[in-house]
């Protein structure tokens, strides 16, 4: 698919990866999946991996969304992370943001918003 956009979504959730699937069905968007964080670093690093933005949930078994964030961040890559998360406290969302996040969604999240998220960080990147 030409001009297509690769997301890389780091989630521990089977359901998040389907609805994401849906959502970006039949847009320019291919999906990546990565079931945990460590998975989701090893992809982001894969030489050739073309990923130009994550979709990152905060809470998940191996490293958290705010570890992942952290070792992007260190590692020197400026990919757009969108947190995808229940957490709704503004002093999270604020750390996050200051840590290097791009934008934030609050779970449970619609498709529009999925859409409009990936559209904003784009046309900001």
């Amino acid at each position: 698919m030409a001009n297509s956009i690769k997301i890389l979504s780091i989630d521990d959730s089977k359901a998040v990866h389907a609805f994401l699937d849906r959502t970006l069905t039949g847009t320019n968007h291919v999906l990546v999946h990565a079931m945990c964080g460590k998975d989701g670093l090893s992809k982001l690093a894969e030489v050739n991996s073309g990923i130009q933005i994550v979709l990152l949930d905060w809470e998940m078994p191996d490293l958290t969304g705010p570890e992942v964030l952290a070792e992007i961040r260190k590692s020197g890559n400026q990919v757009p992370v969108i947190m995808m998360t229940s957490k709704n406290d503004p002093e999270d969302i604020m750390k996050m943001i200051q840590a290097g996040a791009s934008e934030y969604i609050m779970k449970p999240f619609t498709p529009d918003v999925v859409l409009e998220k990936i559209e904003s960080v784009l046309a900001g990147h």
